[in-house]
């Protein structure tokens, strides 16, 4: 190859680059150099799918030229950054930590878990280091302030905007300085004129505490419903975070902040004010639309109905078709082995447990489901009976859907408490034993064993209306107080007359089991929470059990007695069907 002939060939390759970058250009023309274009297509569609740098949250020119600095090595800056960050943990070089940190946001500030791991960093690992509970307190403000200018830098993260709100109640509010963090919070002027700037109402009814100062737990839950504004009204998807428990912690700031105040001493209207926010707020958790992992959402609240609407839908299927499930019954029964009949004959107590397993096995097979009866049906009423059957399963797995939420949250239980909690016996009988505290601290022993035998009485007229509560963390609050007690009067037995006998016995118990407790509680008082424990609630538990066994739990359960309904255990099968669909 001659000089001449290589020269063309730079000359060739030389215009083909020109000729790619002016496509490059035309599709990467920036905004307002587009005429009515708006610019090329890359802007256009950045501007569509909102994926700018301005969508995305506040620009930041020391961060895009740090980026730009790089040179396409961001990447292996910001790990160096990360060990960096490490090293100067460990050697407790708090100054150049927090300047690490800033600079490894600036690389990489579209990604949330750089906000949230250093600001749990700065506020549970590096304030923990301090013996100062101020020190302490500044390095929580700093990590919950790290996680803010996350959120300027992503506007559109509901998951940041829970952090940021999270850490105002459980690391301000829950940690074992949280009386001191309380109140340098409640203090802290400065630190509210920087969330006052965030856009947080924080001087509004919402945040202030009964002393008219913004409270940790209630400004911690105006970051919240910012981020459920976001996920409701905004269209912003949900990730990394189940919309269950997203929504539920707003409800439980709200009854946080009212448990607080009577730790500090607020009684009376103030706390009973609390306590009716948190269970408007509980309430209205209980409407809010969840997503679930099936295909359908479900509200919580809805469980009532659902229930209701199940036994119509079963009423009418059972009406339309008559005496065919008996009849399909009888049929496989006939079929079944001579073994298996007599199990099935045989009394329940009377049962081996050989004849136990067979005997559930058969119950399984010999009882149809809904969708097999309706097959069966004559012609004339078999598309409306299959159109209920399906009806019932779709309900039937929105109603377990509905119950098992339920059930993680422990929702009946808070709507309970926080409905007791508001009532003006709850109240006086957590102020008697408040004083009763407080007196005892003070040694002023007669007084505080007085207080002390008047509260046990309004806390046995508590758990007699609201027996729920007898089992759960609001009894816990009174261990240590009995406990106080006890060592007030001197005896580690309680007196023969005392009203929570049965309850102490339990709390300070091994022995009894909560299910043996529970049947001791229902032999002490027949009152029922009003208006849930009924009935129609325990059959439902009972059929989710027996819905989500299959063959294992018959084995270990002892199975339906044949003399039964019929009805009533083909309501079983029809359950186990579902689970195995």
């Amino acid at each position: 190859m001659n000089f001449s002939q290589g020269l063309g060939n730079k000359l060739i390759y030389l215009a083909v680059l020109i000729l790619m970058l002016f496509p490059l250009f035309l599709l990467g023309q920036p905004s307002g150099g587009g005429g009515e274009s708006g610019g090329g297509q890359l802007t256009q569609m950045r501007d569509e799918f909102q994926i700018s740098e301005a969508d995305l949250g506040e620009i930041n020119p020391a961060s895009e030229t740090m980026k730009l600095s790089t040179l396409g090595l961001r990447g292996i800056a910001a790990s160096l950054l990360w060990n960096k960050a490490h090293e100067h943990k460990v050697h407790h070089e708090w100054d150049r930590l927090r300047a690490t940190l800033n600079n490894i946001a600036l690389l990489q500030p579209h990604f949330e878990k750089v906000w949230e791991f250093q600001a749990h960093n700065m506020a549970y690992n590096v304030s923990s280091e301090f013996d100062d509970y101020r020190q302490r307190y500044e390095w929580v403000v700093g990590g919950t302030e790290y996680l803010v200018e996350g959120v300027r830098q992503n506007r559109k993260s509901p998951v940041l905007l829970w952090h940021t709100g999270w850490y105002y109640g459980n690391k301000i509010g829950v940690a074992d300085e949280k009386r001191q963090f309380r109140r340098l919070f409640a203090d802290d002027t400065s630190y509210h004129a920087r969330i006052r700037a965030e856009g947080i109402d924080i001087d509004g009814s919402e945040s202030l505490g009964p002393d008219r100062k913004p409270d940790n737990w209630l400004v911690g839950r105006q970051w919240f419903n910012r981020g459920y504004r976001l996920t409701r009204e905004g269209g912003v998807p949900l990730r990394r975070k189940t919309p269950l428990h997203y929504y539920e912690t707003g409800p439980k700031w709200l009854i946080n902040h009212a448990v607080a105040i009577e730790e500090e001493g607020e009684f009376g209207d103030a706390a009973q004010r609390a306590w009716q926010r948190g269970y408007s707020g509980w309430l209205a958790y209980g409407d809010e639309l969840i997503p679930t992992t099936e295909e359908f959402s479900i509200r919580l609240r809805t469980l009532d109905e659902m229930r209701r609407r199940m036994e119509d839908l079963q009423s009418e299927f059972d009406e339309l078709t008559d005496s065919l499930r008996v009849q399909m019954r009888d049929e496989r029964i006939a079929q079944l082995s001579e073994e298996q009949r007599e199990a099935l004959e045989t009394p329940v107590a009377e049962r081996t447990q050989r004849q136990y397993e067979l005997a559930g096995i058969a119950n399984l097979s010999i009882n149809p489901s809904g969708m097999e009866v309706a097959r069966r049906a004559p012609p004339d009423i078999k598309i409306r009976a299959m159109e209920l059957a399906n009806e019932l399963e779709q309900t039937r797995r929105r109603l377990t859907k509905v119950q098992g939420y339920r059930d993680q949250v422990n929702y009946d239980y808070w709507e309970t408490r926080t409905q007791a909690e508001q009532t003006p016996l709850m109240i006086e009988a957590r102020t008697l034993v408040y004083e009763a505290d407080r007196l005892n601290e003070d040694a002023e022993l007669d007084q505080a064993i007085e207080k002390y035998e008047l509260a046990w009485g309004k806390w046995a007229e508590v758990f007699e209306q609201f027996p729920v509560l007898m089992y759960d963390v609001a009894a816990e609050d009174l261990k240590d107080s009995l406990k106080r007690y006890q060592r007030a009067i001197d005896s580690e037995e309680f007196p023969e007359n005392f009203p929570l006998r049965t309850f102490a016995d339990y709390l300070f118990s091994d022995a009894v089991s909560p299910e043996e407790y529970e049947e001791m509680v229902q032999q002490q008082s027949q009152a029922e929470r009003p208006g849930k424990q009924n009935v129609v609630e325990l059959d439902f538990q009972q059929m989710i059990r027996e819905a989500s066994g299959a063959v294992s739990q018959a084995q270990e359960e002892p199975v339906a007695d044949p003399e039964k309904s019929l009805d009533t255990q083909a309501e079983v099968a029809d359950d186990v069907s579902v689970e195995k669909e």
